[in-house]
């Protein structure tokens, strides 16, 4: 009942932001892209491996990434710094929206391309992608609200290759960040 309040309550503030907040959408190749935000789950040990191996590719690649993630902890042994953070739920409101403070950062923040990696429907990264000002934003659908610009629907792509099992082939975070890049290097844009 109460989860359901809170994901009526976000609904009802993404409807208003998003009719209110004009924003400039554009597709952004993955060549051109110069500044990225990521945006995942963090893993309970807060290690994330997967996660900090793909900052490092796009560094590689010339990218200056952000990442931001989200733990359902009440606190997080790692330390917050500019380009990695982990928030938890001492810094969301009652109703999971981040506080003010890490939204005011953000808006301070302009990225080429928003990337969400997470899996699942959670608000406060929900929160972040709606206000992060990203000329494009890449993910998965969790709702009908237009949140994203480039969206990955991981229930149509083929989740099964011949002859290999569906649970040798789960849908993950690193199946997905290999989607949408695979993506953003294969569309050709004339801009």
């Amino acid at each position: 009942m109460f989860k359901k309040l809170i994901n009526f309550l976000f609904r009802i503030r993404a409807k208003k932001y998003l009719s209110e907040t004009p924003r400039e959408r554009r597709f952004v190749s993955y060549e051109k892209a110069k500044t990225v935000l990521l945006l995942f789950e963090s893993e309970f040990t807060e290690k994330n491996p997967n996660i900090r191996k793909m900052i490092a590719q796009m560094q590689q690649d010339g990218k200056k990434v952000s990442a931001w993630g989200f733990i359902d902890k009440k606190d997080v042994a790692t330390s917050i710094l500019p380009d990695f953070r982990i928030l938890h739920h001492k810094q969301t409101d009652f109703f999971q929206m981040p506080l003010i403070s890490y939204l005011n950062e953000l808006e301070d923040l302009e990225f080429d391309l928003l990337i969400d990696l997470s899996l699942h429907a959670v608000l406060p990264l929900q929160y972040i992608a709606m206000y992060a000002k990203a000329s494009c934003k890449a993910g998965i659908p969790k709702s009908d609200l237009p949140i994203y610009d480039f969206v990955i629907d991981v229930d149509v792509l083929p989740d099964t290759q011949e002859g290999v099992e569906p649970e040798e082939n789960p849908i993950d975070e690193n199946y997905l960040y290999d989607q949408i890049i695979f993506y953003l290097k294969s569309i050709q844009t004339n801009d």
